[in-house]
């Protein structure tokens, strides 16, 4: 009905309205500086009006409206804006990665300067170059020792910091891993909280705040596609599963199947099969290492050691929502079953942190075979032209073999109580296994340095002392070895075609050779200079280096012009708060004064009438 207490109740309804507009701008100003809170607004609609067309409605000239009310307190937020901060913020998640890595690779390699290997491989053959002019000098001789001693120390050394950083970017895939699991099970947790408060008919806009940043700090670690469902619910998939068909992370039915990852934390050829194609994975249950009773093993059989090596980078596999490895259908793998490679999930992600630290493993572990191929190829050819001798245990010269080689194994050597190799013939074959991290000068030579072959006809001699043929004033040999720094060698050809001394002095295989009594290296057609080899090295990681940090500058840069856009959108601006604060207080005043005025009417009509 109308009348003063319909008109009443319209300032009452109105009153009602602008005190919970009062309330959305307080919790709006409270929530300013809140990270990932979008500022909400009170969504005010007219209320249902008088009269109709109904039986029984009054006649008149319209209907009488019957003031506002709360239709609903909604938030802003700009849904197209959160897809692109996300897909950009998983492409800075890899490159953040990388340029840290990268980064420490430069640190660790210190290219150039004057502690760096390129110097110290410059000072090792300046050093028999100058032996070569005085061989008789015990002084010169100590120094070529020494510069030996150094260059070799400093590739162990940068294997040893290498073999760190690969280390701390697997527990850092781990830790990922661990994260990742965490952040899924509180994306699950939320987002049934939504649906909860969605089906009870309200909305829950603090909840779907908690859920976005959820989303934003997870699509730092992967790309995530976010799938919006009924009841505010979402469904949340990697943008790149694979082959992974159950790749559900975050389910919006609550008694839907969703998958979770795991972490590999060895990879080892069975030694039971005698194929050698059996490989023993060893992984935990959510990349939890608390406890043993997660952890688990399986069986891949059939896969060559390149699989094997990709399994060991990526080390992160798809898993059921309890941490079980699992097929490409959800189906999980009992733990000790034997299964093919393509049964094996791999988490194989383009972009986020996840990516980028996987694929800097790769390429530290490229940088590690660079210098492995560094030391095996200063090794080959200063032990072949020190002793003159191509294969070190099968010489068909007047000696057998190489008695006293240069740089050795150090994990194979070993001396007797005098100095002299007490395992000649290990040391030997072992030299096929010298790595940047083994690499050594023979101690026999630090003991004794006038051991040094320098002469021409010191291969046809076991040791430098017996040869009668040259003067002491003879340093051919060392003249040779120093010429090294501009042979052509196959370096780039080691640990594939060439894995040991003889295959680099192998001419029918497009190697050297050596001539003119071991003191001349025939240049290979397909070979390179050992500091052109390691140049190209520093500059290809220069050129990683820089690309990385280039990224991530123009992301940093397109990330927060885009998070500006949403912060102009979402974020809380506390002079429009200020602005609205006042307005919803004249509209409450004037209101209450209505309220004021209907009163007096009321005054006037019920005590009037008495008069």
């Amino acid at each position: 009905m109308s009348g003063l207490f319909s008109t009443f109740n319209i300032a009452k309804r109105g009153m009602n309205v602008q005190q919970k507009s009062i309330d959305v701008t307080s919790h709006n100003i409270a929530n300013s500086n809140t990270v990932g809170y979008s500022r909400q607004r009170a969504k005010i609609e007219t209320s249902r009006p008088f009269g109709g067309t109904s039986r029984g409605s009054s006649v008149g000239a319209g209907q009488i409206g019957t003031g506002s009310q709360i239709q609903a307190i909604e938030r802003v937020r700009d849904s197209f804006l959160d897809y692109q901060v996300r897909g950009e913020n998983a492409v800075l998640g890899k490159y953040d990665m990388r340029n840290n890595y990268l980064y420490e690779v430069e640190s660790v390699f210190n290219e150039p300067s004057e502690t760096g290997l390129s110097t110290l491989m410059g000072k090792f053959f300046d050093s028999f170059q100058e032996l070569s002019k005085q061989p008789n000098s015990s002084n010169a001789r100590t120094v070529v020792a020494q510069q030996s001693a150094a260059l070799a120390d400093a590739l162990n050394a940068t294997y040893t910091k290498l073999e760190g950083l690969q280390t701390n970017a697997q527990d850092m895939l781990k830790s990922s891993v661990t994260e990742v699991n965490s952040m899924l099970e509180q994306l699950d947790r939320v987002n049934q909280e939504i649906i909860s408060v969605t089906v009870s008919g309200n909305t829950p806009n603090d909840l779907m705040d908690k859920r976005d940043l959820l989303l934003d700090q997870l699509s730092y670690k992967f790309g995530i596609q976010v799938d919006k469902k009924e009841f505010n619910g979402v469904d949340v998939k990697p943008t790149s599963s694979g082959t992974m068909k159950a790749d559900t992370l975050v389910n919006s039915s609550p008694n839907g199947d969703v998958s979770r990852f795991s972490y590999v934390t060895d990879v080892k050829l069975d030694e039971s099969d005698l194929s050698g194609r059996t490989y023993i994975v060893t992984y935990y249950k959510n990349g939890n290492m608390d406890s043993e009773s997660n952890k688990q093993t399986l069986k891949v059989s059939g896969i060559t050691p390149e699989q094997a090596k990709e399994i060991k980078d990526s080390r992160v596999i798809w898993a059921d929502s309890n941490g079980q490895a699992v097929r490409g259908d959800g189906y999980p793998i009992r733990d000790g079953d034997t299964i093919g490679y393509s049964e094996l999930m791999m988490f194989k992600p383009e972009t986020g942190s996840v990516s980028g630290i996987v694929s800097v493993q790769k390429d530290i572990e490229d940088y590690m075979n660079q210098l492995n191929k560094l030391a095996k190829a200063l090794a080959f050819s200063v032990n072949a032209v020190h002793s003159g001798i191509e294969d070190p245990l099968n010489n068909t010269g007047d000696v057998d073999k190489d008695y006293l080689p240069f740089f050795v194994n150090k994990d194979v050597a070993s001396y007797r109580s005098n100095g002299t190799l007490s395992n000649l013939d290990f040391t030997l074959r072992a030299e096929e296994e010298i790595t940047a991290k083994n690499i050594s000068i023979n101690k026999e030579i630090l003991e004794d340095v006038m051991k040094i072959k320098t002469k021409t006809h010191d291969d046809l001699y076991k040791y430098t002392n017996e040869n009668i043929m040259d003067g002491d004033s003879d340093g051919a040999r060392a003249l040779a070895i120093a010429k090294l720094r501009d042979s052509l060698i196959r370096i780039q050809d080691i640990n594939e075609s060439v894995k040991s001394r003889s295959d680099m002095f192998d001419k029918n295989k497009g190697g050297n050779s050596l001539t003119s009594n071991g003191l001349n290296v025939e240049s290979s057609t397909s070979g390179m200079k050992i500091d052109s080899y390691f140049k190209d090295t520093i500059d290809r990681l220069g050129v990683q280096a820089q690309e990385a940090q280039r990224m991530v500058t123009n992301q940093e840069d397109l990330l927060y012009s885009i998070e500006e856009s949403r912060a102009s959108v979402s974020g809380v601006s506390l002079d429009e708060e200020m602005a609205n604060l006042v307005q919803f207080q004249h509209a409450y005043n004037a209101n209450a004064k209505i309220i004021a005025t209907v009163d007096e009417l009321l005054e006037v009509i019920i005590n009037g009438l008495k008069r």
